[in-house]
């Protein structure tokens, strides 16, 4: 029997958290060469679940990222066609 496995391009692994003290929800995900990766999302939207999150923090010496929605709305944004 083969098996066969295919990588998701696009596609990474984050942590999904629900805050309703603060009326947040967070996205965090490994960034393994810290700024460098960073850098390139800082401007950037992530759709999850259907949501958009926008970029929030790093934490520089854990080297991971995070991205935020507010509970009661959506993030506001633009597209260029």
């Amino acid at each position: 029997m083969t098996m066969k496995a295919t990588i998701c391009p696009n596609e990474f692994s984050v942590e999904h958290s629900i805050r309703p003290d603060v009326g947040r929800e967070f996205i965090t995900f490994d960034v393994p060469n810290g700024w460098d990766d960073v850098k390139k999302i800082t401007k950037k939207i992530l759709i999850y679940d259907g949501k958009k999150f926008r970029f929030s923090c790093w934490n520089s010496d854990h080297n991971y990222c995070v991205f935020v929605k507010p509970l009661n709305g959506e993030i506001q944004t633009a597209r260029f066609e």
